[in-house]
């Protein structure tokens, strides 16, 4: 069981639970690919590093724009435009994120 980050301080970050669960996979993944092209061993869990992303702001979700239909929340218009696709095989989840290069 994962203490650190706590899911009340992530949903602070991300407040769609759905959405947050998405970008910590994807950036999981990332961060384990990385690792095992490197070839060099990871010191934690790649989830563990994403949710710390996550929470440290080194990554947040793009959302993209919706055109105006009149119904649901500005939350809810931007993710379902970011779940729309043009052809079935381009699909795009919407997991687009910005990560902000740090200078160690």
């Amino acid at each position: 069981m994962m203490l650190e980050p706590t899911m009340s301080d992530l949903l602070k970050t991300i407040s769609n639970r759905y959405l947050l669960v998405n970008i910590a996979a994807k950036r999981a993944r990332d961060i384990a690919d990385a690792a095992e092209m490197a070839e060099e061993p990871l010191e934690d869990k790649p989830v563990k590093l994403a949710l710390y992303d996550i929470i440290d702001h080194r990554i947040r979700p793009v959302l993209h724009p919706v055109e105006e239909t009149g119904a649901g929340t500005d939350e809810t218009k931007a993710m379902l435009s970011a779940l729309e696709q043009s052809e079935p095989e381009e699909q795009d989840l919407g997991l687009d994120m910005e990560t902000e290069n740090e200078e160690e």
